[in-house]
C-alpha cells in the first residue's frame, strides 16, 4: 500500500442545497469522510476504521431517506416552507415531479456504490469516498438545490 497523505475534504457552499437539515447532513458526511481518512493514515486501530465506515454508511442512508421524504412532500404539495408556512407552490411541484424519478433512481444506486467503494484498497478509499460524495452533493442534488433556492 502506498501511504499518500490526502488533503481533507473541506466544506464548500457548493455542497449546500439550501435546506438546513440536508446541509447539516452533508456537513456530517464530509466530517465522517475526513475521519475515515485520518483513521486510515493513523493505522492505529483497524476497528475504528470499520466503525467509521459503518457510521458513514448509516449517515448516508439517513440522508437519502430525508431527501426522499422532502422531495415527496414537495411533489405532493404538502411541504411547508419555513419562510412563509404556505403550501408548496405549483411550479415547485412541477420541478419536483420532473426530478423525482431520476433522483430516486440515483438514490437507489448511491448506497450500492458506497458498498462497492468500501471494499477498495486503503490507498484509494478516501479519494473514492470523496468523489462519491462530490458526485452526490454537486451533481445529483442540483435539482434539490434549484427547488430550495426557488423557495427562498
Amino acid at each position: 500500500m502506498v501511504d499518500r497523505s490526502t488533503k481533507p475534504l473541506l466544506w464548500s457552499d457548493n455542497f449546500a442545497v439550501g435546506h438546513a437539515g440536508l446541509d447539516a447532513q452533508h456537513r456530517r458526511l464530509v466530517e465522517l469522510i475526513n475521519d475515515v481518512d485520518a483513521a486510515i493514515h493513523s493505522k492505529n486501530n483497524p476497528a475504528q476504521l470499520a466503525d467509521l465506515l459503518k457510521a458513514l454508511r448509516d449517515a448516508a442512508k439517513e440522508h437519502i431517506r430525508q431527501e426522499d421524504a422532502l422531495l415527496w412532500e414537495i411533489r405532493s404539495g404538502t411541504y411547508e416552507s419555513a419562510q412563509d408556512r404556505s403550501r408548496t407552490p405549483h411550479f415547485l411541484k412541477v420541478m419536483a415531479e420532473a426530478a423525482f424519478d431520476m433522483h430516486m433512481a440515483d438514490h437507489a444506486t448511491l448506497v450500492a456504490r458506497f458498498d462497492a467503494i468500501v471494499g477498495a484498497p486503503a490507498d484509494v478509499l478516501c479519494d473514492t469516498l470523496k468523489a462519491w460524495f462530490l458526485d452526490h452533493a454537486i451533481k445529483h442534488d442540483s435539482h434539490l438545490k434549484a427547488i430550495f433556492q426557488a423557495i427562498q
